[in-house]
């Protein structure tokens, strides 16, 4: 595939799990690809497993000075930026129950999650040119609530309110702004659960399994790509159904009678 050849895209918290494989999907589709991660070894391992000459450009995402370092440093080194990707998250910070959350651990999901979407959208806003995409990677639990995860979840309704509002300010620049939510996607924590936790995290989803990396990471090659060019302002939904269900498998009222001729089902 070539949808993205000759683009430059950075892809932040690109060192692993959802952001690794978005970084490996737009180098496939032939982007150059600026590999942004807090630990430098860890990103620029995941840089050296790409092609098109990838390469690392650490930096901590909340951090204003930071982040403008990281987008002259892909100015630098490739001339130019087409897409960002704002994936960065620390999605297990201040998880538990309400009453032990720490305002420390609140404020730190605020700084990574929705402060450095802030950041990274206005300092690559100001060097894109038109035709552009930015991304943020959101969640279902932007409008879905999971147990113990008030922080997080709050951090994720904050970026797509930011990315409603934000894409309104780009689009005369000719710069598109959109996210993706993903719901029960495998990562490294998945992972290292038993087979009996996996197959319970996949019961309820429709589609009966849970999604991978790489079906996101679709998602956001799409949304960079110029097959989305009128697309702006949207959140894109890669859960394979979870969310759009009243009730999840098992819990939902069963008739003891069977409808008589002529009623309506």
């Amino acid at each position: 595939m070539s949808r993205l050849a000759g683009k430059v895209a950075l892809v932040t918290g690109a060192g692993r799990n959802i952001g690794r494989d978005i970084a490996r999907r737009l180098a496939a589709d032939g982007a150059t690809v600026a590999v942004n991660g807090p630990d430098p070894d860890e990103a620029a391992a995941a840089a050296a497993d790409l092609p098109h000459g990838a390469y690392a450009v650490p930096a901590d995402v909340s951090d204003a000075e930071a982040v403008r370092a990281m987008v002259a440093a892909v100015l630098d080194r490739s001339g130019r930026l087409d897409v960002l990707v704002n994936n960065a998250a620390v999605p297990m910070t201040g998880r538990g129950d309400l009453f032990d959350l720490d305002p420390a651990d609140w404020d730190r999901a605020f700084a990574v999650n929705a402060r450095g979407v802030f950041l990274c959208a206005v300092a690559a806003a100001r060097v894109m040119r038109p035709g552009s995409s930015i991304v943020t990677i959101s969640s279902i639990g932007a409008t879905r609530a999971h147990r113990r995860a008030v922080a997080y979840d709050a951090t994720k309704g904050a970026v797509e309110a930011a990315t409603r509002a934000i894409a309104l300010e780009l689009a005369p620049r000719g710069i598109r702004v959109n996210a993706v939510a993903p719901g029960a996607i495998a990562n490294d924590r998945f992972a290292a659960l038993d087979p009996a936790a996996q197959r319970a995290r996949a019961a309820p989803v429709p589609l009966g399994r849970v999604g991978t990396g790489a079906d996101v990471a679709a998602a956001v090659s799409f949304l960079a790509s110029a097959d989305a060019d009128y697309v702006t302002g949207q959140v894109l939904t890669v859960d394979g159904g979870l969310s759009v269900q009243a009730r999840p498998p098992g819990t939902d009222p069963v008739l003891d009678t069977a409808p008589t001729e002529g009623q309506q089902t």
